[in-house]
Parts: structure tokens; C-alpha cells; sequence
């Protein structure tokens, strides 16, 4: 039996035992593993596609949109476990088809499905919500909504805002966001594969449609598996450091709407850069209730993971006992550059010549003027980046680049030379064209991002004992060679790149021992250092940052909303009336600050670079514009003390009432109280 063939947990289970579940959910895909806090057991989850079709069925409906699982293929006599469920939906588009078309055949109203992937970054722009317009009809028309209004005017609802996903396609947030309740879902061991979600759109209800997926993890008999599910306490998910409120608000609310758990204070969102860092700990020991961290891997600890999005970066100094390791030993850094991005700069440094550059779309005058036509090879340039993501999503050649770029990066790191045909022309390749075109930049950057983190943090290089570099991307040796030179004295752990699809647990590892360590070792190859540190938070409980759960940027300018009357208040006084709702100001006086000084929390408007990522009806947003049209709060120079502009203080009440209407999580109460075992 190899380390990770466990006997199945059998023992009935009471209602009172300890179910979490970490779920990293990637720009690529989506891993977890269940912790029985009792026992300090890792459960990792696995999937099996039990009837996918080999062709998209699209139901009888009105337009819009239908979305389901990609279709994995697949041998049917032989039934394969996966353990990283690829983070991808098809959008089936319909149009409406005219009355006097109702005898044309279906195919006149088919469109051909739209694979969305790479998804994730969409999340962190804003929150979706529906948008209601009042408009005046003429009496003899027939109402188009139900709201009871005069009878001269009519109400119509949108989605807002809408994703310009690629030269030809525009997306819903919303449904976006309906696309990772759709992975969510398939967390879910009750053979319902054809559960469904409702999105109105335009008088349109659209459906989304699982793939057949049975869902198990490994050491559970099915029956305990059900019960742990039905059971969780929390659900952990992750989040990059530098991302905004938004993207863990829309994280929490898919996370409700998969119906994993009741209620939002059982969702706890972390950052990836921690996640990995903790899974160093329980790997160093069988005595879980010790928690004693071995010696070695003491002190100044750098984390490097090179995600498919962006660069997770986090320093971390490990005490003797992990039980006394808190969120103030952790510093996280994030650098928005990874896997795609380095795919990107191989079709622009490798793949295309100059002469291509004049086919990227309506947007290149704009880049022409700011000299700009190509991102920097190894810098994030976020908005090139976006726009060139909608170019080359916009033609199946196109999508062709990436999938050639994505090859490139397994084929040349083995092979010096290479050729392969693109159009009509030959190309030919060499092995150092991609360490000094692509990888040197990355990691010139890379190294630039560590010593502006180092100096920050207050530590050198020298410090660092031990580095782990993780992540899908995060295998290049090159990286590895980099943090050699740097850090003199760190032991370097590079991860090996796993296809988790193919390899069924343990399998890598048949000549190890049956022991704890290798059992441990395989979890974390298999699913990730990320899901396994997710999954162990609760092991940890005081790591949790409570006042940073419990007050988010968006629950305080709810807040301090309330607290200002029609005269002025110094940041004492907003303090004192905040502590009079119930709230610890001392754990955030410095988001209190912030918003007095008229800055809106990140990403309850797009920012001015992810602006782009949405169409040109969403950028002039009449929301987003009133929102920005003058600050919140007008500070009086002799006082000291803030004034509401009570105006735009409406602006900003009826826009966080909208955000919330359609929402599952609410404004009114703080949201995380406590991580502690009851």
C-alpha cells in the first residue's frame, strides 16, 4: 500500500466533529481536501467524470446564455480520479428568433459555445449587480414589466457591469461569477449533476449545467463523506494579497450560492502566499498536538509562488511551537506577473514579428501614442496585457498562439532547438531565445519585486534560511538558479510541476515508506501546497487576521455612513460613535483614516487599468461616474475635522444598496467573529 492508499474512515462520525474544507480555487483549476479537526486528518478531494457528452447540448431556450463544465475526454470503461478540476465553462449563446421564424430549424438560433477560461482575474474588478432603468411609455402600450408604476412608465433590469471577454463577446459579471459557482458545485457528493442556477436576463432565465462529476475524497467511505459536507464549520478559500475586497465578497457570495455553507461568517479567506507558507508546518512531524517545527526549518522562510495570474511572495520567521506563529510573523507581497503573462511574452517575443503588431485591434492607436505596442517582457503592464488577452481571444488562430505558447514552455526548457509552423511560415526556435527573451526579464523583475520586499520587511537575503518555490509556473529552473545566487545561506525547495489529472495519488512515490511524512508529502504534490495550507488553517486558528475578516473595507464605509449627521467630525469623533455600534477601532483606525480621506475602498468601482476588461457601455457606467464625480468627505484645514458631502454620500448609499440587493451577504453586520473551536 503506498502512502496515500489509505484505509478508509469508516467510524461513524457525530455531529459534533470538526469538518472544514480548503478550496484553492485557481486561474487554471480548482483543488481541496477536507480536515477532521478532531483527528488532524487531510481528506484530499478528488473527481470523477461519470457521463460527460461528447458534444454541448444546448436546452430550448430564449437567448442569452447557458453554461457548463468543459467536456473532459475520457475512456468510459476505465473511470480516472482527478484531484485539480480545470477551471473552465462553455457560454452557449442563443438568439431570439423572430415570430415568423418559429418553423426555422434549431440551427438558425444556435450559436457555437464560448469557452470561458481564465476567469478568475474577472472577479477582482468589482461586484456585479443589477441595474434598474425607469423609462416613460406610451398608455396604449403593453407594460413591459411587472413593478406596479404609473401606468406611463415601464422598469427594465440589467446586469452590470458587462465584460468585454474578447473583440466579439461581451459577458456579465454576474454570469462570470455563476461560472465558479459552477466548479463549486460539483463539491458535492449527492450525485445531483444537473443542478442548476438562475440568472435573469432580459426576461430570460438561463440555466447553468454541471458535467457528470462524482466528487469523493480519499480516506472517506462515501457515507462519511456526505456527513462531513453536510457538516462544515467553515469553508477556507484563498485570495492574492494585493487583489481587492471585491474579489473576496464575490468569493464569499459564490461560495454561499453553491450552498456549501449557511452563512457568510463560515467562510474565511486567506492569502495564497500564507496558505503555502503553513503548509511547511504539519509536514515536519507526527505529533499534530505538540505542533513542534523542526529545527531546520526554523526561522526567516521565503515563499515564492508563480501562480497562472500573479507572483505570491510572503516572508515568514517560524517559531519553535506553531501554536505561537500569529498573522503579524507573516509579510505578504503580490506582483501581478505569472504563467499567462509569460505566455503572452512568448508569442510577442518569440512567436509574432513586428509586422504582426499592426493587427491588434481598434485599441492600437492609443498604444501607438504611448509608445506602447507590446507589454515589457517580465513587467505586468496590466493594461496591454488585458487588451491583448480580448486580441488574442477573438479568432480560434489566435487561441492557437496560446496553446503553441503554453507547449513552448515544456517543449524548449528539454529541447535547444525548435521548429514549428505558424500560418504560412516556418518558425525556428532556440532554447536560449526563451531563457534570454522571456525568463531573464521575468526574473530580472522578479528580483527587482524581492528587494523592494526585503528592504521593506527589514531583512536581508543572508537571513533567509529555507525558500520554497511553488506553483504552476513556479518550476523553472531558472527561478530556482536565481534564489541559489541570492540567498547564500537558504536551503532552496523547488516543486516539481505535477499534472495532478494524470497521476492518481501515491503514485510518484511507490518506493517511500508507509510512513506519515511521505502521506503528507504526496497530499501536497498531488493537490497543492496551497489547498493542503487551506485546508490546515484551522489547525492554526490564531493565524486568522479577525479584525481584517471582520471588518472589510466595504462594511466599514457602510459604517461611518451612518455615524455623520449634517456637522463635522474629527477621526476621534467618528471613532467614538463607530465604538458605540460595536466596533474595535483600535484593530482598524487605519481603514477608518482612509476613508475619511476620501479614497473609496478598491474595487467597489472598477480601477482605472481593469476598467478596460469591461465593455464600453460598462466604462461609462452611470454608477461608476457618480461615484468619482467629487470626494465623500471635504476636510476643514483649520479643525481637523471631516464633512460628509451629503450628495455623494446618497451616491455611494444607493450604490452599496444595490450591490447588496441581489446578494446573499449583507452590510449591516460585521462578518467573521471568531475562528476559534467552540
Amino acid at each position: 500500500m503506498s502512502s496515500l492508499e489509505m484505509e478508509p474512515d469508516t467510524k461513524p462520525h457525530q455531529t459534533t466533529s470538526q469538518w472544514y474544507l480548503g478550496i484553492d480555487f485557481g486561474t487554471t483549476g480548482i483543488s481541496a481536501a477536507l480536515l477532521n479537526r478532531r483527528s488532524g486528518e487531510i481528506y484530499p478531494i478528488y473527481w470523477e467524470l461519470v457521463g460527460a457528452k461528447p458534444e454541448l447540448d444546448i436546452p430550448e431556450i430564449n437567448r442569452e446564455f447557458t453554461l457548463s463544465t468543459k467536456t473532459v475526454k475520457t475512456d468510459f470503461n476505465s473511470i480516472q480520479k482527478i484531484y485539480r478540476l480545470p477551471s473552465i465553462v462553455y457560454i452557449a449563446q442563443q438568439l431570439e428568433r423572430a415570430d415568423n421564424d418559429r418553423d426555422e430549424p434549431d440551427e438558425t438560433i444556435k450559436q457555437k459555445p464560448l469557452l470561458l477560461e481564465d476567469f478568475k482575474p474577472s472577479l477582482k474588478v468589482t461586484i456585479p449587480y443589477i441595474s434598474i432603468k425607469f423609462k416613460k411609455q406610451k398608455l396604449q402600450e403593453k407594460p413591459e414589466e411587472s413593478f406596479i408604476l404609473a401606468p406611463n412608465f415601464s422598469a427594465t433590469t440589467s446586469h452590470e457591469p458587462v465584460l468585454q471577454w474578447s473583440e466579439k463577446h461581451q459577458i456579465p459579471l454576474s454570469l462570470v461569477k455563476q461560472g465558479l459557482v459552477t466548479l463549486l458545485k460539483t463539491l458535492q457528493p449527492q450525485g445531483n449533476f444537473q443542478n442548476s442556477i438562475s440568472l435573469i436576463e432580459k426576461d430570460t432565465q438561463t440555466a447553468v449545467i454541471t458535467n457528470d462529476y462524482v466528487c469523493g475524497a480519499v480516506g472517506l467511505e462515501h457515507e462519511t463523506f456526505v456527513l462531513a459536507l453536510a457538516q462544515l464549520k467553515y469553508v477556507i478559500m484563498g485570495s492574492p494579497a494585493s487583489w481587492p475586497e471585491a474579489y473576496r465578497f464575490n468569493l464569499r457570495e459564490a461560495v454561499l450560492e453553491a450552498g456549501l455553507v449557511k452563512n457568510v461568517n463560515q467562510v474565511v479567506v486567506i492569502e495564497d502566499a500564507i496558505a503555502t507558507a503553513l503548509s511547511e508546518l504539519t509536514s515536519v512531524t507526527e505529533d499534530t498536538e505538540n505542533y513542534a517545527i523542526s529545527e531546520f526549518r526554523r526561522g526567516g522562510i521565503l515563499i515564492v509562488n508563480v501562480g497562472a495570474s500573479t507572483t505570491e511572495l510572503a516572508l515568514v520567521n517560524l517559531p519553535e511551537n506553531g501554536q505561537n506563529l500569529t498573522y503579524s510573523h507573516f509579510h505578504c507581497h503580490s506582483f501581478a506577473y505569472g504563467g499567462h503573462a509569460l505566455d503572452q511574452d512568448i508569442i510577442c517575443q518569440l512567436l509574432l514579428k513586428d509586422d504582426d503588431v499592426g493587427s491588434l485591434g481598434k485599441n492600437q492607436k492609443d498604444r501607438e501614442k504611448s509608445g506602447k505596442l507590446w507589454p515589457r517582457p517580465g513587467y505586468p503592464d496590466l493594461s496591454i496585457r488585458y487588451q491583448l488577452k480580448q486580441w488574442l481571444q477573438s479568432s480560434s488562430y489566435r487561441q492557437e498562439l496560446l496553446v503553441t505558447a503554453r507547449n513552448l514552455k515544456v517543449i524548449l526548457p528539454s529541447e535547444k532547438e525548435f521548429s514549428l509552423n505558424i500560418g504560412d511560415n516556418i518558425k525556428y526556435l532556440q532554447q536560449k531565445d526563451l531563457e534570454t527573451k522571456v525568463l531573464e526579464p521575468f526574473v530580472k523583475q522578479l528580483n527587482q519585486e524581492l528587494n523592494n520586499f526585503l528592504s521593506k520587511v527589514g531583512i536581508s537575503p543572508v537571513g533567509i534560511n529555507r525558500a520554497i518555490c511553488t506553483g504552476g509556473s513556479g518550476c523553472w529552473r531558472a527561478i530556482a538558479q536565481w534564489l541559489r545566487q541570492k540567498l547564500p545561506n537558504a536551503i532552496i525547495v523547488q516543486d516539481a510541476k505535477v499534472e495532478s489529472e494524470n497521476v492518481e495519488l501515491g503514485q510518484e512515490n511507490k518506493q517511500r515508506s508507509d510512513n506519515y511524512l511521505s502521506q503528507i508529502e504526496d497530499i501536497k504534490l498531488t493537490i497543492g501546497r496551497v489547498a493542503y495550507g487551506l485546508a490546515i488553517l484551522p489547525l492554526y486558528p490564531q493565524i486568522v487576521d479577525i479584525p481584517q475578516q471582520k471588518y472589510n473595507d466595504y462594511f466599514l464605509l457602510w459604517e461611518i455612513l451612518q455615524v455623520f449627521s449634517d456637522y463635522p467630525l474629527s477621526v476621534k469623533e467618528v471613532s467614538q460613535l463607530l465604538e458605540k455600534r460595536g466596533i474595535n477601532t483600535r484593530v482598524c483606525q487605519e481603514k477608518i483614516q482612509t476613508i475619511l480621506a476620501g479614497k473609496l475602498p478598491p474595487g467597489l468601482i472598477p480601477s482605472p487599468e481593469d476598467l478596460i476588461l469591461l465593455s464600453e457601455a460598462s466604462q461609462n457606467n452611470y454608477d461608476y461616474k457618480s461615484l468619482k464625480i467629487k470626494p465623500l468627505f471635504d476636510r476643514e484645514t483649520e479643525s481637523n475635522k471631516y464633512e460628509l458631502n451629503d450628495e455623494q454620500a446618497e451616491y455611494v448609499r444607493e450604490y452599496l444598496s444595490k450591490l447588496v440587493a441581489s446578494s446573499k451577504q449583507k452590510l449591516e453586520e460585521p462578518l467573521l467573529k471568531s475562528f476559534e473551536e467552540k
